[in-house]
């Protein structure tokens, strides 16, 4: 079975699944890569990629920068007899240049999705996305959500419901906690380098935009009855404003340490005691399973698209009310007094790294693919006997 992916950039996470799928006895992969990166996720490449990588030509559109334009998309799906092509998404123009590529050649596609309907939205963008994303959904052969709620939302659209798998932008959850069991013993020197005492560590990781909701949790720390230290590590435009935020409501400490590359971030787990997401609107959350994963007991939104799906227990975590201060504080203080050992937090989330391992779910992935197209081989074969029938009758 020979496949075909087309989504906006390598990361870190999707990657080494796409590694899990190439590995399936009998599937070949191709991936085309919208760009290489962009200047607001500057990862490093250092991961291996154990399938075909192309990184397609692509051509700038005035006053859409962030729109995706790679006009030899449908050249690339017309070189080889892809059995499916599996698309990241629909709102670039590449993304619906492939689709129609799709249907003129009869190859059915898979939506990716992790869009769903608590995401904060302009009202016109809404009502003149409707109709696309309906004619979209419901032309897809198979959805892959990351989660529950970009199922709910895919399904409010017409998807054909009896073909999903669940697909979460998942990391190496087992790799993570690996290494977080090796950092163990190192806990200490490590917050002795970054010259932390034995104060409470909060951590959030994520870029400085207003959707984070990072001046929601600075203001949350600020409530807290005792010093925390606040471990703020990305950059942005709202990097300055959140500065002096810090500085004027803060009673503990708020520590700015910039970006950090993904291979860094497991020292920064290990040497934390909470992990926190604020989001206002966050179509899933991939640090927040890094943090579950390295053993950190997380706080996030209720606007955190993974959150029904990773927080299986309250020893692991819990979702607040998005802009919520107080909640938000209150669910920190609660962590940050019982302080949950990493094996506490290990055990309870077992289960969810169990469902969201990279062999599992691309085991699953690739067999909703070969149901689609064993059903869509049998309707081909139907049709060409009625076909056949309609002649000998007209005879």
């Amino acid at each position: 079975m020979h496949l075909a992916v087309v989504t906006p950039q390598p990361t870190p996470y999707r990657d080494p699944f796409w590694n899990a799928v190439a590995a399936v006895p009998g599937v070949e992969l191709d991936v085309f890569y919208c760009v290489a990166g962009t200047a607001d996720r500057p990862w490093q490449r250092d991961w291996q990629c154990r399938f075909h990588a192309e990184v397609l030509p692509r051509r700038w559109l005035p006053g859409l920068d962030g729109c995706y334009w790679n006009p030899q998309v449908a050249e690339r799906l017309a070189a080889k007899p892809y059995d499916a092509v599996l698309l990241g998404g629909y709102n670039h123009l590449t993304m619906l240049r492939a689709m129609v590529a799709c249907r003129r050649r009869g190859v059915p596609y898979l939506l990716m999705c992790e869009s769903f309907l608590g995401l904060v939205r302009p009202r016109w963008r809404r009502v003149v996305k409707g109709p696309l994303v309906r004619w979209v959904v419901r032309r897809a052969a198979g959805l892959l959500p990351t989660g529950q709620l970009a199922r709910e939302y895919l399904l409010s659209y017409g998807g054909p419901g009896d073909r999903v798998c669940l697909v979460p932008n998942s990391p190496d959850l087992e790799g993570l906690r690996r290494q977080a069991l090796e950092l163990e013993p190192q806990r200490q020197e490590l917050r002795h380098e970054r010259r932390w005492g034995d104060e409470p560590v909060v951590l959030f990781v994520g870029r400085l935009i207003w959707k984070k909701g990072v001046d929601v949790l600075i203001e949350a720390v600020g409530r807290l009855d005792r010093p925390v230290r606040l471990v703020i590590a990305g950059d942005g435009p709202e990097r300055p404003k959140l500065e002096r935020l810090a500085r004027r409501l803060s009673r503990g400490w708020v520590e700015f340490v910039g970006f950090r590359q993904p291979a860094e971030l497991p020292r920064w787990y290990a040497a934390a005691d909470v992990f926190c997401l604020p989001s206002l609107t966050e179509p899933w959350g991939v640090v927040v399973m890094e943090a579950l994963a390295s053993g950190l007991p997380v706080v996030v939104t209720d606007r955190v698209g993974c959150y029904p799906d990773v927080l299986n227990s309250p020893r692991v975590g819990q979702a607040v009310p998005a802009g919520d201060a107080a909640a938000l504080a209150c669910a920190i203080k609660e962590y940050v007094e019982r302080r949950p050992s990493r094996a506490e937090v290990h055990q309870a989330w077992q289960p969810v790294v169990d469902r969201m391992r990279h062999e599992r779910v691309a085991a699953e992935l690739v067999e909703l693919v070969r149901q689609v197209c064993g059903e869509r081989g049998a309707r081909s074969r139907e049709r060409r006997a009625r076909s056949g029938e309609v002649r000998v009758f007209g005879e």
